[in-house]
């Protein structure tokens, strides 16, 4: 069977990531230092970039919904994480061009939080339809 040559293309493109998949790289981050300024130019940093600069975009992590105890049990808003709300949100203006295209995300966040939120962007199915978990 024969491809279609503009799907052939979207098929074989390795531009969609860094890493040449459809699912975005996403990195949890304690040390924005961490990362060298070339790399940092096609990356989208959630979080506060303090004085670091050269992030190719910026996202706010929100704060939790006032809403979680007045919502009935199951609640969309009540139940997604911020992170993984302003994850889909992020996606979903990349789509739509309303964001600087980026290759990878970076979650600024301290260490000790770093367990919680990997568990709650690994249990999210919409973040795992879309990017990839780095150590």
């Amino acid at each position: 069977m024969k491809m279609l040559p503009a799907l052939h293309r979207a098929a074989t493109e390795e531009s969609m990531t860094s890493s040449g998949t459809a699912l975005i790289p996403l990195t949890l981050l304690s040390d924005r230092a961490e990362w060298p300024e070339e790399r940092r130019r096609g990356a989208l940093l959630i979080g506060d970039p303090g004085s670091d600069r050269g992030w190719g975009d910026v996202a706010d992590i929100p704060a939790s919904s006032p809403f979680r105890t007045r919502h009935a049990s199951g609640c969309l808003c009540c139940t997604r994480d911020p992170v993984a709300m302003v994850l889909a949100q992020v996606f979903q203006d990349r789509v739509l061009g309303k964001r600087p295209f980026f290759q990878e995300v970076a979650v600024a966040a301290g260490q000790t939080e770093h367990a919680a939120i990997r568990q709650q962007l690994e249990n999210d199915l919409l973040v795992r339809a879309r990017y990839r978990l780095l150590s």
